[in-house]
């Protein structure tokens, strides 16, 4: 659960507990969960969103979120509360027990509170299991028009994968019944073909979206916060906040599926079904592409259990009549263990289920490699056909151990520098030093990419920040005309990253008060964000999606015009032909692709103005109105581009010597693509701004007195650019 200020993303948004930094919810990332810290705990959020980087540091660009805890507490507060959906599923528990006490020097509040929430399947509810259906527009005859169009409700289902087998022979096709007699497969509706040319069914056997999809997964946490407070003397206080969550979650997904060859010689096919074989290949003894769902090897599971610890130590007091200091320590650490149940080691999937008979008549599995290493014959072809030394041999489960941590050390002090005729000069100064860690470990057959599903690698990296910042505030005027008071804000800060070297960031504010009724204010400044741990480290971790082919026949009335000589002439340059088109079971299936870091990245930077008044008229003593404007024009935005963004820019660029047509790799015999590399760049830019507007006003009367207050935002721009070219230009506001 994490905040997204202005939609500018939960990395940009920095939160402070108490205003000190609380460690990231999953590795590599620098984005706090807030269901770390209880509710019942929190006394009030302070939200800071101009130029407060240059204050707090890296990760503030859309601003700061502070969520302030209770310090003390005297007494017993219990909370507790259920939801019941009508439907079943969805079932939520909640319990909260919060104590403390004063007591003399010494006083603390602690909060336990547990929380639980069931799962919810697409089955489960009618408006997700009779869902809208999305089709290729038939009308669509360029970039401008409607690509999509809805078509209807039910069920979806991708025929090209059943429970027991499924391949098409003579335009038929065929799976097995459950004790594996070959019959014609029980096809829904067929729908109008999809944007990716892939025509799927309403109802009838195959793979059914519904049955495989989840809204909600279960999930229990247990919390534990304490706050203490320990009065050295008058001037001196020591601080302690401790806090620890335990979370378990479960999710669920489909059963693997599979597509491989079946040759009409394997051994557990009858006659009939290996004349089919026969009549359905496109060659002589190539055998037929047969796609299954593994639903006897039961659904894709897993279970993460997730612990965040985190203790902050500090003194604060002061050291004058006008001086104050606080120094602080803080430690973090998660602890992310996940298990998948239900996996498949594939090649041992494939070998096991191509069989033939030795020569004295036994089942065996056909490679004899596989064979020497214990490869059992497994029959898919039916429901329950296997037996048990066989499907062992194909079946495991997988775990993967994740952590995160985070160790923070700084020191501050504020007070009065001089008087000025306006007043005095009130300064603060910090230094922190910080390091953050994450590692993951997956298991050894994941690294190795021996599971169905996404290979994953090994994940290490760290970056450690020193930073220095200093506040002033200077009085400029007092009482003269047209000012009250005016009030010249800055602040600078310093940073040195291990990872992308130093930077600074600074604002520069104007605060003006007319009068008692009107004040007025300006704000400019520079905020930087450094690339996380993920971003810089990500190794090489499998990823699956759909994409289009630009080289492919049947989507050159989907390219923009502008651009379609140099679609055409870089699919030449590669020896793609000018009537290729990727085959049905390349449209059939989502593609592969690597989501891989870049230790070259650069710091984001964004800048940010904020201009607005506060009216507060003397003729209307309960009322108040604040508007302000508010934009961040961001630079080096790192993006990532996707899969299909990396087709797309491949072809489109003049020639094939780009960033991009390096990413992607094809078959040299069939030419469809094969892989696929997801990098992130400080390519992008970003422009959004808008109008923040509160007003308030207090009605008193004989029956008490009404508040109304009015929270409003306005979206002027919003604007991102992958690329810089001004072609790929997104405007987003009004949509």
């Amino acid at each position: 659960n994490n905040t997204d200020l202005r939609g500018l993303g939960s990395n940009r948004t920095l939160v402070l507990v108490n205003g000190r930094r609380f460690v990231a919810g999953s590795p590599g990332s620098g984005a706090v969960d807030l269901n770390n810290i209880p509710t019942a705990m929190v006394e009030r959020i302070e939200i800071t969103t101009g130029g407060a980087s240059a204050v707090y540091g890296s990760d503030a660009i859309a601003g700061v979120v502070n969520i302030v805890t209770k310090t003390s507490f005297d007494g017993l507060a219990i909370d507790a509360s259920t939801t019941r959906p009508t439907e079943d599923g969805g079932e939520e528990e909640y319990a909260s027990l919060t104590f403390g006490s004063d007591l003399g020097k010494a006083n603390f509040v602690t909060n336990i509170s547990w929380s639980r929430q069931g799962q919810i399947s697409y089955m489960d509810r009618e408006f997700l299991r009779e869902a809208p259906i999305v089709v290729r527009n038939p009308n669509a005859n360029g970039p401008n028009d409607p690509q999509a169009i809805m078509w209807g409700h039910g069920q979806q289902v991708l025929a090209s994968y059943s429970k027991t087998g499924t391949f098409e022979s003579n335009g038929t096709r065929y799976t097995f019944s459950d004790d594996g007699q070959i019959r014609p497969m029980d096809l829904g509706q067929p729908l109008p073909p999809l944007t990716s040319g892939r025509v799927d069914y309403l109802g009838g056997e195959g793979y059914n979206f519904a049955e495989n999809s989840f809204i909600k997964t279960p999930l229990d946490r247990i919390n534990f916060f304490t706050v203490m407070n320990y009065d050295i003397n008058d001037d001196h206080k020591f601080t302690m906040e401790a806090s620890y969550t335990k979370s378990e979650a479960y999710g669920e997904s489909s059963p693997a599926f599979l597509n491989f060859k079946l040759y009409d010689d394997n051994a557990l096919l009858s006659p009939e079904a290996a004349a089919l074989v026969t009549a359905g290949e496109e060659k002589p003894g190539g055998g037929v592409k047969l796609g299954y769902l593994a639903s006897d090897f039961g659904n894709r599971k897993y279970s993460q259990d997730r612990t965040t610890a985190r203790l902050a130590l500090g003194v604060d007091g002061a050291l004058s009549d006008t001086w104050s200091y606080d120094v602080y320590a803080t430690v973090g650490h998660v602890q992310a263990d996940t298990e998948w149940y239900g996996e498949i080691f594939e090649q041992r999937f494939y070998d096991s289920v191509d069989v033939i008979k030795d020569a004295d008549g036994n089942l065996v599995c056909r490679d004899e490699y596989a064979r020497a290493n214990g490869c059992k014959p497994l029959n898919i072809f039916g429901r329950g056909q296997y037996d048990e030394a066989a499907y062992n041999w194909v079946s495991t489960d997988a775990i993967r151990r994740s952590s995160i941590d985070q160790y923070v050390a700084g020191a501050s002090v504020s007070g009065d520098l001089f008087e000025l005729p306006a007043g005095f000069i009130a300064a603060a100064f910090s230094v922190e030093y910080r390091k953050e860690t994450a590692e993951t470990l997956p298991d050894p057959a994941m690294r190795d990419g021996l599971l169905f599903g996404n290979q994953s690698q090994p994940l290490y990296g760290e970056f450690d920040v020193t930073e220095a910042s200093a506040e002033l505030s200077v009085p400029l005027l007092q009482d003269v005309m047209l000012v009250q008071d005016l009030t010249l804000e800055t602040a600078f800060r310093y940073m040195d990253y291990s990872s992308s070297g130093s930077d600074t960031a600074w604002k520069v504010g104007i605060n003006w008060a007319l009068n008692d009724d009107l004040r007025i204010r300006a704000n400019r400044s520079k905020s930087v964000r450094a690339p996380n741990i993920a971003e810089l480290y990500n190794p090489s971790s499998q990823t699956f999606r759909t994409i289009n082919d630009y080289c492919a026949t049947s989507f050159r009335n989907r390219i923009n015009p502008d651009y379609l000589d140099n679609v055409l002439a870089n699919c030449a340059a590669q020896g793609i032909p000018t009537d290729f088109e990727p085959s049905q079971d390349w449209y059939g299936s989502t593609r592969p692709g690597f989501i891989v870091g870049n230790p070259d990245l650069q710091n984001e930077v964004a800048d940010d103005i904020t201009l607005g008044f506060v009216y507060t008229p003397s003729y209307l003593e309960n009322f108040s109105l604040t508007v302000d404007y508010w934009k961040f024009d961001m630079e080096n935005v790192i993006n990532s581009f996707s899969g299909a963004e990396v087709v797309k820019y491949c072809y489109q660029s003049s020639s094939t010597d780009n960033d991009f047509c390096p990413l992607l790799e094809r078959d040299p015999d069939t030419h469809e693509i094969v892989n696929y590399y997801e990098k992130p760049v400080n390519s992008a830019s970003s422009v959004t701004s808008g109008f923040d507007i509160e007003a308030n006003y207090r009605l008193e009367t004989g029956f008490g007195d009404w508040g109304f207050r009015l929270f409003s935002t306005y979206l002027e721009e919003r604007s991102f650019n992958p690329t810089g070219f001004a072609d790929d230009e997104v405007k987003s506001a009004g949509e």
